[in-house]
């Protein structure tokens, strides 16, 4: 029996500003090609919405279907050339996922055209939402059409590229052709004239149902912004967005595109790249004030264990570790297993660099907490 392929772990996410913007940009700029550029004048995206048929029905694409997925593809694809892209910060994913919307059995939805900060957007999740049972979702995307009656609001939500195989039946997945870049939609939701349906048996894609797909971008919308801030006429400006930083990066392009004769002889070399404004979100705004670190800081009842901590000497010994440490994550999610092995410790010595060593311990003693 061949051994199985452990599919590659997705990079690190970068952490400084401007590596971010950067990221969520060359996101957006794939999802544009994934949705819009043909492949045999088919777009690539129809790959996908053809599964996402076929798991619902069982059937290949009728006629009527065809032409309304095509017509989608080039909806999503023109949304997402004209979106605007926010960069969340690192703990926005698990704010969104314990956000009341996410969690309560019905969610009230408001005037969609009032509440959202774009017709056409993308939010990059540094560190994604995680919700049990599912992908974790590095993105989300929404797209409106029409307005007022005949509003129109898409909504996609984003995952590894490599996790999509995961679930699906054998058949489907060897079959399906999936794009090359690290993300790729998973799940995609429709609320017009009140009925909020889905695209597929979401189940397979590991992807949120269409209510909670709804729920997740509304608590997007909720903390996008914080709490005090006034926005009575709901007006975007650069000014009185104080909680936001603009990062202009250079605007990715299609990739693959031949070479002309003219780009040859270098007579557009002068021409400057088009920059794209990406919105990064701050961190402090979004972090509640009654939070874990806020109560650690404001905690002046005595000092704190790390204080008071001493080195101490570790024997040589044997342990259980994980054979792939920094895949182990993502092993895990895509549902493999990482069998520990028995390796040997060297004898070391731990604790905070600069202090004594106590002989009487040879374990870390962490004192409890309320």
């Amino acid at each position: 029996m061949p051994k199985p392929i452990t599919p590659a772990p997705i990079p690190a996410a970068p952490r400084t500003a401007v590596q971010l913007a950067h990221h969520a940009e060359r996101m957006r700029a794939q999802l544009a090609d994934f949705w819009g550029k043909p492949i045999r004048g088919v777009p690539h995206g129809m790959d996908l919405l053809h599964t996402m048929y076929v798991t619902v029905t069982g059937g290949d694409l009728t006629h009527d279907a065809l032409g309304f997925y095509q017509a989608q593809c080039t909806n999503f694809a023109a949304a997402y050339r004209a979106s605007d892209v926010w960069v969340a910060p690192h703990s926005m994913g698990d704010r969104i996922a314990a956000h009341p919307f996410a969690n309560h059995p019905s969610v009230v939805v408001g005037n969609l055209e009032d509440g959202a900060p774009s017709r056409d957007g993308l939010v990059y999740l540094p560190d994604p939402i995680h919700l049990d049972g599912l992908h974790p979702l590095y993105g989300i995307a929404w797209h409106m059409q029409g307005t007022g009656n005949d509003l129109i609001l898409d909504v996609e939500t984003i995952t590894a590229t490599r996790l999509i195989p995961t679930r699906l039946p054998p058949l489907l997945a060897a079959t399906t052709p999936l794009p090359r870049t690290p993300y790729c939609p998973n799940g995609v939701a429709t609320l017009h004239d009140g009925t909020l349906s889905g695209y597929s048996n979401y189940h397979l894609f590991g992807a949120p149902g269409p209510a909670t797909t709804l729920a997740l971008l509304l608590a997007f919308w909720d903390l996008r912004r914080p709490t005090t801030a006034a926005d009575k006429e709901n007006t975007w400006s650069d000014e009185d967005a104080a909680h936001e930083d603009i990062v202009s990066v250079p605007q990715h392009t299609s990739t693959g595109t031949k070479t002309t004769a003219r780009s040859r002889k270098n007579k557009r070399s002068n021409r400057p790249p088009r920059k794209r404004r990406i919105r990064i979100i701050r961190e402090p705004a979004h972090t509640p004030a009654d939070s874990h670190r806020a109560r650690a800081a404001e905690d002046s009842s005595g000092p704190k264990w790390k204080d008071n901590t001493l080195r101490w000497e570790v024997p040589e010994r044997w342990q259980n570790r994980c054979p792939n440490p920094h895949q182990h994550r993502a092993i895990i999610e895509a549902g493999g297993e990482c069998k520990p092995v028995r390796v040997r410790v060297k004898e070391h010595t731990n604790g905070p660099k600069g202090r004594a060593v106590d002989p009487r311990r040879t374990v870390r003693i962490v004192p409890d907490r309320p």
